[in-house]
């Protein structure tokens, strides 16, 4: 029975270890309004039988994940689902139960939208619930991780958005008649705001964003 025990023990103490061996990562990345961008999953891991996997991935609104491929690390089939707003789980399943190859570097190319609704600036996106299936289906979780999502603007201005957030609607009012009483609004895009394009935010501006909500 002691012995026993102590098998039991040490079994748990190699799986623990092997989880803290593999991470994996995505680098911070950069992507400009109403683009697409290819980024790398890097996987680093110490184990030659890990067969299946499942990610998670918590992005910020307005970044989708477009699509997922396996690099020739791996040569499964991978699936991805949406099980909450803003989560994508990412799995990878090889009908030949062939493992992983290598120690380090891509296992997944991903490829993002950043669409114009999203404000420029940085957003934190994260790497969680990560799991891992040996050929002898032992359960390897490795820690998440974190990485910054960079969103710099287009340059196209739609006028009438002062609050940047891809609506025209009472709150770009209230956005610019604050601004012409000096009273900084925050988030404020002052080329939006500027409707007549006279380079100047005067009440002319609040005139012409409400007649386009209107529809005038």
């Amino acid at each position: 029975m002691r012995k026993k025990i102590i098998f039991l023990v040490m079994a748990l103490m190699s799986l623990a270890y092997t989880s803290k061996a593999e991470s994996v990562k995505i680098n911070d990345f950069t992507v400009t309004q109403g683009e697409t961008i290819t980024v790398t999953l890097d996987f680093t891991n110490n184990r030659e039988d890990l067969i299946a996997f499942s990610i998670d991935l918590t992005l910020p609104e307005g970044l989708t994940l477009v699509e997922a491929k396996a690099t020739n690390r791996y040569a499964g089939e991978i699936t991805v689902g949406q099980p909450d707003d803003n989560v994508y789980r990412i799995c990878g399943l090889d009908a030949n139960l062939a493992p992983i190859t290598g120690s380090s570097g891509a296992l997944l190319e991903l490829t993002f939208k950043a669409y114009d609704i999203m404000r420029p600036g940085t957003y934190d996106a994260s790497i969680s619930n990560v799991e891992f299936i040996t050929s002898t289906r032992q359960y390897v979780r490795p820690a998440g991780s974190s990485f910054v999502v960079t969103i710099e603007s287009n340059g196209a201005a739609l006028l009438g958005d002062a609050t940047g957030d891809g609506l025209i609607n009472m709150s770009d009012v209230t956005a610019v008649i604050n601004y012409v009483l000096g009273r900084g609004p925050s988030p404020f895009v002052f080329i939006n705001a500027d409707v007549n394009q006279d380079g100047l935010i005067n009440m002319s501006d609040v005139t012409s964003i409400i007649n386009i909500i209107l529809g005038r």
